[in-house]
């Protein structure tokens, strides 16, 4: 092989990979997307509904969201141009995530939908910053990050506010920025 040839076969190795990163980054905007409408609905139930409602809600949203994701996983891998065997991790992590938020919960007493939100979006936000870590995604990372902020300071400037805050401004984070990625050709 000459050196031409080498340096043309580098070139399509490196043109698939940057293809394959970006896709790859398209398909999780499917799930920052899922996650940003089950924010929008769920904390909007804890701002306007008594808080026996409000837990129901959450449960029918945990759900349909996870099915949705589920699906959208399941789509993707079957239609769309990136087949990865990253999945199973990537459902262990967030799985494994949701544990040690509700193991938290519980070990400190979390006991109203305020506190329980807290704790959740933070839990998320690190999520996001690890997965962006992980795929060498800034985007994701700055996703989390900036919902860590937005979660913050709500609970401290508006604690009667902070189910509607996050359902406006987290929730309206994660839609857009789930929109952003999938409609990213860089």
């Amino acid at each position: 092989m000459d050196r031409n040839q080498a340096l043309d076969d580098l070139k399509t190795i490196r043109q698939v990979m940057k293809r394959t990163q970006r896709e790859a980054g398209r398909h999780g905007g499917w799930f920052i997307l899922i996650a940003g409408v089950m924010w929008l609905v769920g904390f909007t139930a804890n701002q306007f509904l008594p808080q026996e409602y409000a837990g129901w809600t959450w449960s029918v949203v945990n759900l349909g969201g996870m099915g949705a994701m589920i699906w959208a996983g399941i789509h993707l891998m079957r239609h769309g141009d990136v087949r990865t065997p990253w999945w199973k991790p990537i459902f262990f992590f967030w799985m494994t995530l949701a544990g040690f938020a509700m193991l938290l919960g519980w070990l400190f007493g979390a006991n109203n939908s305020i506190q329980i939100g807290l704790l959740a979006i933070l839990v998320a936000a690190l999520g996001y910053v690890q997965i962006g870590a992980i795929f060498q995604s800034l985007h994701i990372s700055t996703t989390g990050i900036l919902v860590a902020a937005l979660t913050i300071g709500a609970f401290f400037l508006i604690p009667d506010y902070f189910s509607l805050a996050m359902a406006l401004l987290g929730g309206g984070l994660l839609i857009g920025s789930g929109l952003w990625m999938i409609r990213s050709r860089t």
